[in-house]
Protein backbone atom coordinates (compact mmCIF):
# COMPACT_ATOMS: atom_id res chain seq x y z
CA UNK A 1 0.00 0.00 0.00
CA UNK A 2 1.22 3.20 -0.64
CA UNK A 3 2.02 6.38 1.59
CA UNK A 4 -1.22 8.62 0.25
CA UNK A 5 -3.52 4.82 0.13
CA UNK A 6 -3.00 4.58 3.69
CA UNK A 7 -2.96 7.78 5.14
CA UNK A 8 -6.49 7.80 2.93
CA UNK A 9 -7.10 4.65 4.87
CA UNK A 10 -6.60 6.15 8.03
CA UNK A 11 -8.75 8.84 7.39
CA UNK A 12 -11.90 7.31 6.20
CA UNK A 13 -12.09 4.94 9.30
CA UNK A 14 -12.62 8.41 11.50
CA UNK A 15 -16.20 8.63 12.55
CA UNK A 16 -17.85 10.99 10.47
CA UNK A 17 -15.99 10.75 7.43
CA UNK A 18 -17.32 9.79 4.27
CA UNK A 19 -14.33 10.47 1.44
CA UNK A 20 -11.05 12.10 1.49
CA UNK A 21 -8.66 13.06 -1.93
CA UNK A 22 -5.01 13.85 -0.87
CA UNK A 23 -3.17 16.43 -3.33
CA UNK A 24 0.51 15.82 -3.37
CA UNK A 25 3.52 17.88 -5.38
CA UNK A 26 6.96 16.62 -4.42
CA UNK A 27 6.10 14.31 -1.54
CA UNK A 28 4.22 17.23 0.14
CA UNK A 29 0.82 16.87 0.75
CA UNK A 30 -0.64 20.79 -0.91
CA UNK A 31 -4.66 19.64 -0.75
CA UNK A 32 -6.64 17.70 1.35
CA UNK A 33 -10.42 17.55 0.22
CA UNK A 34 -12.94 15.81 2.96
CA UNK A 35 -16.49 14.72 2.81
CA UNK A 36 -17.64 14.08 6.21
CA UNK A 37 -21.72 14.40 7.64
CA UNK A 38 -22.38 17.20 10.71
CA UNK A 39 -21.25 15.45 13.69
CA UNK A 40 -18.60 17.50 14.32
CA UNK A 41 -17.71 21.11 13.04
CA UNK A 42 -15.45 21.40 10.23
CA UNK A 43 -12.51 22.39 12.61
CA UNK A 44 -12.79 19.23 14.90
CA UNK A 45 -12.42 17.17 11.95
CA UNK A 46 -9.26 19.04 10.78
CA UNK A 47 -8.00 18.46 14.16
CA UNK A 48 -8.53 15.45 14.40
CA UNK A 49 -7.52 14.34 10.76
CA UNK A 50 -4.24 16.04 11.87
CA UNK A 51 -3.66 14.13 15.17
CA UNK A 52 -4.49 10.98 13.41
CA UNK A 53 -1.94 11.04 10.59
CA UNK A 54 0.72 12.62 13.16
CA UNK A 55 -0.13 9.88 15.48
CA UNK A 56 -0.07 7.04 13.00
CA UNK A 57 2.60 8.03 10.39
CA UNK A 58 4.48 11.04 11.82
CA UNK A 59 2.86 13.33 9.00
CA UNK A 60 2.21 16.95 9.83
CA UNK A 61 -0.37 19.03 8.08
CA UNK A 62 -1.15 22.43 7.93
CA UNK A 63 -4.49 23.00 9.12
CA UNK A 64 -4.74 25.45 5.97
CA UNK A 65 -4.56 23.03 3.77
CA UNK A 66 -7.58 21.03 4.88
CA UNK A 67 -10.57 22.12 3.40
CA UNK A 68 -13.65 19.98 4.94
CA UNK A 69 -17.15 20.02 3.28
CA UNK A 70 -20.29 18.57 4.91
CA UNK A 71 -23.30 17.02 3.78
CA UNK A 72 -26.72 16.36 6.17
CA UNK A 73 -26.84 12.84 7.78
CA UNK A 74 -25.05 10.75 10.00
CA UNK A 75 -26.31 12.94 12.81
CA UNK A 76 -26.12 9.50 14.73
CA UNK A 77 -22.70 11.06 16.27
CA UNK A 78 -24.58 14.25 17.64
CA UNK A 79 -27.67 13.67 19.69
CA UNK A 80 -30.22 15.67 18.80
CA UNK A 81 -31.77 15.98 21.94
CA UNK A 82 -30.19 17.32 25.36
CA UNK A 83 -30.67 15.75 28.35
CA UNK A 84 -30.89 17.42 31.83
CA UNK A 85 -28.33 15.88 33.96
CA UNK A 86 -28.66 17.93 37.34
CA UNK A 87 -29.57 21.08 38.93
CA UNK A 88 -27.37 22.76 41.63
CA UNK A 89 -28.85 25.74 44.25
CA UNK A 90 -26.85 27.78 46.67
CA UNK A 91 -28.68 30.27 49.03
CA UNK A 92 -26.54 32.37 50.66
CA UNK A 93 -27.07 36.11 52.17
CA UNK A 94 -27.16 37.94 48.62
CA UNK A 95 -29.89 35.34 46.94
CA UNK A 96 -29.65 32.01 45.28
CA UNK A 97 -27.46 30.56 42.85
CA UNK A 98 -28.43 28.15 40.28
CA UNK A 99 -26.69 25.58 38.32
CA UNK A 100 -28.07 23.97 35.79
CA UNK A 101 -26.24 20.72 33.58
CA UNK A 102 -26.73 18.98 30.46
CA UNK A 103 -25.51 16.53 28.37
CA UNK A 104 -25.41 15.23 24.72
CA UNK A 105 -23.93 12.07 24.49
CA UNK A 106 -20.53 12.70 25.96
CA UNK A 107 -20.25 16.65 25.76
CA UNK A 108 -21.28 18.12 28.82
CA UNK A 109 -22.33 22.21 29.58
CA UNK A 110 -23.52 24.31 32.16
CA UNK A 111 -25.51 27.54 32.69
CA UNK A 112 -25.29 29.94 35.97
CA UNK A 113 -27.79 32.31 37.07
CA UNK A 114 -28.30 34.56 40.20
CA UNK A 115 -31.51 35.76 41.27
CA UNK A 116 -33.25 37.10 45.05
CA UNK A 117 -34.46 34.50 47.31
CA UNK A 118 -38.16 34.87 46.20
CA UNK A 119 -39.74 31.92 44.61
CA UNK A 120 -41.03 33.43 41.19
CA UNK A 121 -37.13 34.89 40.86
CA UNK A 122 -35.83 31.46 41.52
CA UNK A 123 -37.86 29.39 39.24
CA UNK A 124 -37.32 32.41 36.34
CA UNK A 125 -33.36 32.07 37.40
CA UNK A 126 -33.96 27.79 36.59
CA UNK A 127 -34.86 28.73 33.35
CA UNK A 128 -32.26 31.27 32.82
CA UNK A 129 -29.60 28.92 33.89
CA UNK A 130 -30.94 26.09 31.11
CA UNK A 131 -30.97 28.66 28.65
CA UNK A 132 -27.34 29.39 29.18
CA UNK A 133 -26.37 26.08 29.26
CA UNK A 134 -28.50 25.49 25.81
CA UNK A 135 -26.48 28.41 24.34
CA UNK A 136 -23.25 26.50 25.17
CA UNK A 137 -24.17 23.71 22.44
CA UNK A 138 -24.94 26.27 19.90
CA UNK A 139 -22.61 28.00 17.20
CA UNK A 140 -22.28 31.77 17.71
CA UNK A 141 -25.06 32.74 14.88
CA UNK A 142 -27.60 30.76 17.19
CA UNK A 143 -28.94 31.94 20.54
CA UNK A 144 -32.08 31.55 23.03
CA UNK A 145 -33.34 34.40 25.69
CA UNK A 146 -35.90 33.45 28.07
CA UNK A 147 -39.21 35.23 27.64
CA UNK A 148 -41.38 34.33 30.32
CA UNK A 149 -41.60 31.32 32.91
CA UNK A 150 -45.41 30.50 34.61
CA UNK A 151 -46.65 27.80 36.46
CA UNK A 152 -49.99 27.29 36.05
CA UNK A 153 -53.25 23.81 35.89
CA UNK A 154 -54.30 21.88 33.50
CA UNK A 155 -56.69 19.10 34.04
CA UNK A 156 -56.24 19.81 37.73
CA UNK A 157 -52.13 18.90 37.51
CA UNK A 158 -49.60 21.65 37.89
CA UNK A 159 -48.03 22.97 34.58
CA UNK A 160 -44.38 24.59 34.31
CA UNK A 161 -44.48 26.60 30.64
CA UNK A 162 -41.32 28.17 29.57
CA UNK A 163 -41.36 30.34 26.69
CA UNK A 164 -38.21 31.01 24.47
CA UNK A 165 -36.98 32.81 21.54
CA UNK A 166 -34.28 31.66 18.80
CA UNK A 167 -32.74 34.01 17.24
CA UNK A 168 -31.03 32.13 14.55
CA UNK A 169 -29.30 34.04 10.76
CA UNK A 170 -31.04 36.83 11.80
CA UNK A 171 -34.38 35.84 12.16
CA UNK A 172 -36.44 35.63 15.17
CA UNK A 173 -38.80 32.85 16.41
CA UNK A 174 -40.98 32.09 19.74
CA UNK A 175 -41.21 28.37 21.13
CA UNK A 176 -42.98 27.14 23.70
CA UNK A 177 -42.10 23.97 26.11
CA UNK A 178 -44.25 22.58 28.87
CA UNK A 179 -43.76 19.90 31.49
CA UNK A 180 -45.93 18.80 34.15
CA UNK A 181 -45.02 19.20 37.51
CA UNK A 182 -43.96 15.69 39.67
CA UNK A 183 -42.34 15.83 42.98
CA UNK A 184 -39.45 18.35 41.83
CA UNK A 185 -40.54 21.26 40.71
CA UNK A 186 -37.51 22.87 40.05
CA UNK A 187 -36.62 20.02 37.44
CA UNK A 188 -39.93 20.77 36.03
CA UNK A 189 -38.69 24.45 34.94
CA UNK A 190 -35.55 22.92 33.59
CA UNK A 191 -37.80 20.03 31.55
CA UNK A 192 -40.13 22.28 30.36
CA UNK A 193 -36.95 24.84 28.77
CA UNK A 194 -36.05 21.64 27.24
CA UNK A 195 -39.22 20.84 25.71
CA UNK A 196 -39.20 24.22 24.04
CA UNK A 197 -35.93 24.11 22.12
CA UNK A 198 -35.43 20.21 21.41
CA UNK A 199 -37.88 20.13 18.25
CA UNK A 200 -35.56 23.23 17.20
CA UNK A 201 -32.00 21.69 17.79
CA UNK A 202 -31.68 18.88 15.05
CA UNK A 203 -31.73 22.65 12.34
CA UNK A 204 -28.93 23.92 14.39
CA UNK A 205 -25.82 22.00 12.99
CA UNK A 206 -22.82 23.63 13.68
CA UNK A 207 -21.31 25.34 10.78
CA UNK A 208 -18.03 26.72 11.72
CA UNK A 209 -15.20 27.33 9.48
CA UNK A 210 -11.35 26.21 9.19
CA UNK A 211 -9.32 29.52 10.66
CA UNK A 212 -7.30 31.11 7.72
Amino acid sequence: MSDVAAWKDLVCRLPGVLGVEFHVEEGRVTELHVLSDQSRSPKQFARDIQSALLAKFHLELDHRVISVAQIPGGMQERPARLIFDHLSMATSRDGVTVDVFLRAGEQSCSGHSHCDSSPAARTRSIAEASVAAINQFLPDRCRFTLDDVRMSSLAGHEVAMVGVALKADGKNEALLGACYVGEEPNYAVVLATLDAVNRRLPMLAVQASLPN
